[in-house]
């Protein structure tokens, strides 16, 4: 495994973590290749960090790709798996989606043309376009996992790459962990900690780069609202400080809440009525998915990978573009209603019950099948790894 953090925060590292695992039980050697792996870990798990100075990040981003490289070379593994960007020669895991993408068709919309222009032109931004092209090579990449169509299609709208190569994995949720009965449990207690009323009614954002998943255009659209109840709970990493004074200008004050990064989100889910994540862009959201496990009716955007498993009106509600502010904002008033909200959020519950990590693990475990079956192939050996 490949990456330059391992760790166990966020969507993209939560299905390493979940993967790792699973080749753990299974009886597989594996090695971390990183710069920084972090948390409790497996005694069996074999890490191999790569040193590289920390700033600037696109020298570190060179370095590593170059030492770790090397570092494989010089070793005999059967697969290569490269998480998030395609560092080495390997398969790649593109959570994240295809940068080219990002930053003409997203950055743009999510940051203006202007500075998108400039931001273009960062040395970080030429080196993981320069990467992405080396490393998408078929040469170098036998195979791509998206974890959603959304995602494929932007690798192979600017990449040459054999449609059968790149294949969708969409991400899984943990259901005991993140399920309705954490109300019971939570629900009470921290609606007291966040000063909600029993008449409030709360709206959850949960991510990281307020800008790029859609903070703006929510708080834009509470403050269309006009309705004092509607209060909202952001959680997450950002600049909490920019986004208070935008809410402050906006009217907002005293009805939003930024919480930062927290390791229990599933009391967060359980305090909310309501998740909102109209993201600009974003392969595949899974907090989404961990609040449809938790019984949530979920409002996001069409630009959310994860909107491809939502069936709207029914298990969730999605809007077209995540700045139709006052489109947005009719959405979350749809959802006033106890009723519709409960309804809506047990089909939530039902529809995320279909996506297990055991389905991307399994998807993930294939495409390894099919890596080792062509090496043997070509070295006119038998399968090692039966299925």
């Amino acid at each position: 495994m490949v990456a330059l953090d391992f760790h166990r925060q966020g969507g993209s590292e939560g299905r390493t973590a979940h993967l790792v695992n699973r080749l753990i039980a299974d009886g597989h050697e594996v090695h971390l290749v990183g710069v920084r792996i972090a948390g409790q870990r497996d005694p069996r798990i074999l890490q191999r960090p790569i040193r590289t100075p920390e700033h600037p990040h696109w020298l570190e981003v060179v370095l590593f790709c170059r030492r770790a490289e090397a570092l494989l070379r010089a070793e005999r593994y059967d697969v290569v798996h490269n998480q998030i960007r395609p560092f080495v020669p390997g398969v790649v895991t593109v959570g994240g989606g295809s940068h080219r993408f990002y930053l003409n068709e997203v950055l743009p919309q999510e940051q203006g043309r202007v500075l998108a222009v400039v931001k273009r032109r960062m040395p970080l931004h030429r080196v993981l376009l320069a990467l992405e092209r080396r490393g998408f090579r078929p040469d170098r990449c036998p195979y791509i996992i998206a974890n959603s169509e959304l995602n494929r299609q932007g690798i192979l709208r600017y990449y040459p790459i054999a449609p059968e190569r790149v294949v969708v994995a969409y991400n899984g949720v943990d259901a005991a962990r993140f399920c309705p009965d954490g109300r019971a449990r939570h629900r009470e207690a921290m609606r007291g900690t966040l000063g909600l009323g029993p008449a409030d009614l709360a709206v959850l954002f949960v991510g990281q780069g307020f800008a790029r998943k859609g903070l703006g255009p929510l708080l834009e659209a509470l403050a269309a609202l006009g309705d004092p109840r509607w209060r909202l709970i952001v959680v997450g990493r950002g600049k909490s400080g920019v986004w208070a004074a935008r809410a402050k200008r906006l009217g907002l004050v005293g009805r939003v809440s930024f919480v930062g990064h927290v390791p229990n989100p599933e009391a967060y889910y359980a305090a909310a009525d309501v998740f909102a994540l109209p993201t600009f862009f974003d392969p595949f959201a899974n907090a989404t998915l961990e609040a449809m496990a938790s019984g949530l009716p979920v409002i996001t955007s069409r630009w959310n990978g994860a909107s491809e498993i939502l069936h709207p009106g029914v298990d969730g509600l999605v809007v077209d573009r995540a700045d139709d502010v006052a489109g947005l904002a009719e959405t979350v008033a749809s959802l006033a209603d106890p009723a519709r909200r409960n309804t809506i959020g047990e089909q939530a519950r039902q529809t995320a019950l279909k996506f297990p990590w055991e389905r991307p693990l399994e998807r993930t475990l294939a495409v390894y099948r099919e890596v080792i079956g062509a090496k043997d192939r070509v070295a006119g050996r038998r399968p090692r790894i039966e299925k």
